[in-house]
């Protein structure tokens, strides 16, 4: 898993507890001369922890451009053999 992906695990969404990389909320991460991109996606349009999130991005990301985007809308489909564990669901 690329470096900028295991630090975004250690951002954990506050209602599931789980990950945001396992749950499946980063859509995207691009890297180029140094200015990394973050595009995440939330469980639903109106999540009310999207500025949460993005804030822990860029902490944890200094200088990272954080997008939450609209679409693709998220579906349980997206989370990790480990995050469905860890809700029950496998």
């Amino acid at each position: 898993m690329p470096p900028i992906l295991e630090t975004l695990k250690q951002i954990i969404d506050p209602d599931v507890g789980i990950n945001i990389v396992d749950l499946g909320l980063v859509e995207s991460v691009h890297e180029e001369n140094g200015q990394v991109s973050i595009a995440l996606i939330m469980t639903s349009p109106a999540c009310p922890q999207s500025g949460y999130l993005r804030d822990e991005a860029k902490r944890l990301i200094p200088g990272a451009r954080v997008h939450i985007l609209e679409t693709p809308l998220w579906e349980p489909g997206r989370m990790s053999a480990a995050a469905k564990e860890q809700l029950g669901w496998s």
